[in-house]
C-alpha cells in the first residue's frame, strides 16, 4: 500500500511538471481558476459504506464556493483511499449519481430530484481519472507533442468490436467515449489530437444535462440591488463545477467574472480584481464604461461627503460611512468645493465650510 500511494506521489509531481510548462498551473501549483458566485451543495450526511459514498441532504447541507485548489485535489483522487476521497466529498460536495436506463448498468452524475443516493468509489476515480489524462493530453498537446497512449485510452477507442465492447464498459458513467480509427498511435495528426481534446471538454459542459427536465442553463440571472447580473450557475452540483473549472484551464483562462458594466460573464486575461472592486470585460473597457464609471463613483462619493460635511458630521465619521481616510476626506474639505447632486440628477460644484452673512 505504501509503494501504491509513493507510485501516485510520483505520478502528480511528474503531470505537474507538464501542467506548469503548459501554463495551467499558478504560482501555487493549483490548477484550478477563480469562478466568483459558483457554489454548490455539500450534503448533510456524507458516509463511506463499503465500496460507496453514501449521502443525504437533509440535515445541515452547506453551500461552498469552488476555489482554486477544487480541481488540483479532484485529479488526485483516482489513486488516492476512500477515505480521502469521503474527506474530499464532505469539502466539496458529491457526485449525485444516479442509474439511467432501463437496465440499471449505466449511470450519470447530476442525479436529478434526488435527496439521498450513494456514489460508487469507481465513479469517483473513473472521472478523476479522466480529468487527469485530459489535462495531461492538452499539456502535451501545448508542446507539440501528441501525449501518453495510456492517458489517450481514458478517454478513447479504435473501431474494432471488441475495443468498442470494452469501451461501453469502462464508460458507463454518462461521459461516452472517442472513436479512433486503427492504428492510434503518435503519427496522429495534432490538429486532429486538439479536435477530440475539444469535443472531450464539450462532453463534460453537457453530459451531465441529458435526459434533464430542468437544470439545464449554465448561468443564472441575479438582482445586485442596483442591476441586473449574469452569473454562473452549476445547480448545487460539484460534477458542473468541475467541468467548467477543467473548461477553463485547458482554454488557458485565468478566471471567469462577471463584468460589472454589461453584466455578461468573461474569460479574465489579466490579473484578479480585489474583492469588491468593479471589474470589466475588454468591451466595456474599450467604450470607456471603466473611465466613466469611475469618474460618477468619485462624484457621487464626493457629493455624499459635501452633504455629510454641510450636516454638521465630523469629519471621523464621514471618513468610516464612505469607508475612506481622514486624510481624504480633509482634503476634500480643503479644497472647500466638492461634486454635489442637484436635486438628484446632474452634479455642480458647491462650496462648504463657513459662510459670510450679508
Amino acid at each position: 500500500m505504501t509503494l501504491r500511494y509513493e507510485w501516485a506521489r510520483v505520478c502528480r509531481e511528474m503531470s505537474k511538471d507538464q501542467w506548469e510548462l503548459a501554463g495551467f498551473t499558478d504560482s501555487e501549483g493549483r490548477v484550478g481558476k477563480d469562478v466568483p458566485f459558483g457554489r454548490v451543495i455539500v450534503p448533510g450526511t456524507i458516509e463511506l459504506v463499503e465500496d460507496t459514498l453514501h449521502w443525504e441532504f437533509e440535515g445541515t447541507a452547506k453551500a461552498v464556493e469552488i476555489s482554486r485548489s477544487t480541481l488540483s485535489d479532484f485529479v488526485s483522487l483516482w489513486r488516492e483511499s476512500p477515505s480521502a476521497i469521503l474527506r474530499f466529498a464532505r469539502k466539496w460536495g458529491v457526485l449525485v449519481i444516479q442509474t439511467c436506463g432501463t437496465n440499471g448498468t449505466t449511470f450519470r452524475p447530476c442525479g436529478e430530484a434526488i435527496s439521498l443516493g450513494d456514489d460508487p468509489i469507481e465513479a469517483w476515480r473513473y472521472f478523476s481519472h479522466r480529468a487527469f489524462a485530459v489535462l495531461n493530453i492538452a499539456a502535451a498537446l501545448k508542446q507539440g507533442k501528441l501525449g501518453d497512449l495510456d492517458d489517450w485510452r481514458l478517454i478513447a477507442s479504435d473501431c474494432t468490436k471488441d475495443a468498442m465492447r470494452v469501451a461501453d464498459e469502462q464508460h458507463r458513467y454518462g461521459l461516452g467515449w472517442h472513436l479512433f480509427e486503427r492504428p492510434f498511435n503518435k503519427q496522429q495528426s495534432i490538429d486532429e489530437a486538439h479536435r477530440v481534446v475539444a469535443r472531450e471538454i464539450q462532453m463534460w459542459l453537457s453530459s451531465w444535462k441529458g435526459m434533464r427536465m430542468r437544470g439545464l442553463s449554465d448561468f443564472v440571472v441575479t438582482w445586485s440591488g442596483s442591476r441586473w447580473e449574469l452569473r454562473v450557475d452549476y445547480h448545487g452540483f460539484l460534477f458542473a463545477a468541475i467541468a467548467l473549472q477543467l473548461a477553463l484551464s485547458i482554454a488557458g483562462a485565468d478566471s471567469l467574472f462577471s463584468c460589472s458594466g454589461c453584466g455578461v460573464p468573461y474569460i479574465r486575461g489579466v490579473k484578479k480584481p480585489k474583492p469588491g472592486t468593479d471589474n470589466y470585460c475588454a468591451k466595456c473597457s474599450r467604450n470607456g464604461v471603466a473611465q466613466r464609471r469611475a469618474v460618477d463613483s468619485y462624484r457621487e462619493i464626493r457629493g455624499e461627503a459635501a452633504r455629510l460635511q454641510l450636516a454638521g458630521t465630523p469629519l471621523t465619521e464621514i471618513a468610516l460611512r464612505l469607508n475612506r481616510s481622514v486624510q481624504q476626506i480633509r482634503k476634500w474639505c480643503d479644497d472647500k468645493r466638492v461634486d454635489a447632486p442637484v436635486n438628484g440628477g446632474a452634479s455642480r460644484s458647491k462650496k462648504i465650510g463657513s459662510r459670510k452673512r450679508k
